[in-house]
């Protein structure tokens, strides 16, 4: 449950402010992924990070009789310690969770602060904050008109109060009126090379009255030969990735391979958390979902059955791996709205640096790291935009029947 909240209270900061280290371009290799030169754990190896991380406590003994021979003298100096000092203990997660508040506008308190009243053994200090000690048992004032007129909106569970601010819903926020300029004739002299070359590149003959002009062969139809990180796409290297799509699924839902990856997931996010806690667990998943899904199967040790999958289009693993980032990445520019690529535009333009600046040095790194992953998510050249955006029926009719993911990965929201 404190997990829970925990996670609920930065994602409901996340939205009302944006933060991260130093700027937003140290994260930036971070989300990189380069599947011929970066070295990955094996199994064993995350298996034994992992279970380190996760042991609660060393009891030093398993029964009575296991109490006889060698004391540990630093152990009870230590358990001593504890039960002499009168010092309050801090709660867990207590200095994290005054961050993340302080850093919220008040006007915040009163969709959160019932909630935190409602978790056991929460920290007085926390309740007792001034501004947050007033909402215990309080309804919101300010409710979205959109739910206004919901029968018995006053029992919603106070966990769900961060719904009911007008804000949280995109249609509320206010549309920023952006000065149209004044449209003007410029003196045009006239350029016959010019025209020329639109002519060669637009034949007339194809829009002649029952003219029409011949097809030809152009990159767009070709397949890049050993697409890497850096090249670009073609329509037909998009049209080869959608007749994978099935065949990766299926690979990914056969056998354990779903358990297996699942499990491989939750070790590696905690390794990654554990070398740098400000980026958040899961997040480079969502950058590069495909890539991330082949270190996965290379870390199980069960590539070789993926590469067969994808073989019959042509691919090497690699080479299915960059090519569906590209893919994935493209389609979601393709369906981006104007309030992802305002946020992205101020991201970039550093509209946020002041308000960041506030919070700690911890925070600002997480929020740092946070907006370079959106902005990576994103990071598509034009020319793949436009190929994925002649095949984006195709990809959709593949992707809805497994709701818009790739082995559980959330791709895009489709617009």
């Amino acid at each position: 449950m404190r997990k829970f909240v925990f996670i609920l209270i930065i994602l409901i900061a996340l939205d009302v402010k944006t933060a991260g280290a130093v700027s937003m371009a140290d994260y930036q290799k971070s989300f990189i992924i380069d599947l011929e030169q970066d070295n990955f754990p094996s199994f064993s190896e995350l298996e034994k990070l992992f279970n380190e991380e996760n042991k609660l406590y060393d009891p030093r003994y398993h029964s009575v009789w296991e109490l006889l021979g060698e004391f540990d003298k630093d152990f009870y100096a230590r358990i001593a310690t504890y039960g002499i000092n009168e010092k309050r203990l801090k709660w867990e997660e207590e200095e994290d969770i005054l961050a993340i508040i302080n850093s919220m506008p008040e006007d915040m308190y009163p969709y959160i602060g019932p909630m935190l009243f409602l978790i056991p053994n929460m920290s007085d200090k926390i309740l007792n904050l001034p501004k947050i000690k007033e909402t215990k048992n309080k309804f919101p004032e300010r409710i979205a008109p959109q739910l206004k007129d919901v029968e018995n909106i006053e029992f919603l569970s106070p966990f769900l109060y961060y719904i009911l601010k007008p804000e949280m819903w995109p249609e509320n926020r206010k549309n920023i009126e952006i000065p149209q300029m004044t449209p003007y004739h410029p003196k045009v002299v006239y350029d016959e090379n010019f025209y020329k070359k639109i002519k060669s590149i637009v034949r007339p003959e194809k829009y002649m009255l029952g003219g029409e002009a011949k097809k030809q062969v152009t990159r767009s139809d070709m397949r890049t030969i050993s697409p890497d990180r850096n090249t670009v796409l073609t329509s037909a290297d998009v049209r080869a990735f959608a007749n994978t799509i099935d065949a990766v699924e299926d690979w990914y839902r056969s056998g354990d391979n779903r358990y297996k990856i699942s499990q491989v997931a939750s070790m590696l996010m905690a390794k990654e958390a554990a070398e740098d806690p400000t980026i958040a667990p899961g997040i480079r998943d969502l950058v590069n979902p495909c890539a991330r899904l082949v270190v996965k199967a290379k870390i199980l040790g069960r590539e070789r059955e993926l590469a067969f999958r994808v073989a019959k289009e042509g691919f090497t693993l690699h080479e299915w791996a960059y090519t569906c980032d590209k893919v994935v990445k493209a389609y979601r520019v393709s369906l981006m709205n104007r309030y992802m690529l305002q946020a992205l535009k101020n991201y970039r333009n550093g509209t946020y640096d002041d308000e960041i600046n506030k919070l700690s040095p911890k925070y600002r790194a997480i929020r740092y790291s946070t907006m370079q992953a959106l902005v990576e998510m994103y990071k598509v050249p034009l020319i793949d935009l436009q190929e994925v955006r002649k095949n984006r029926s195709l990809l959709e009719e593949k992707w809805k029947k497994y709701n818009f993911q790739l082995a559980e990965t959330p791709l895009a929201r489709n617009n």
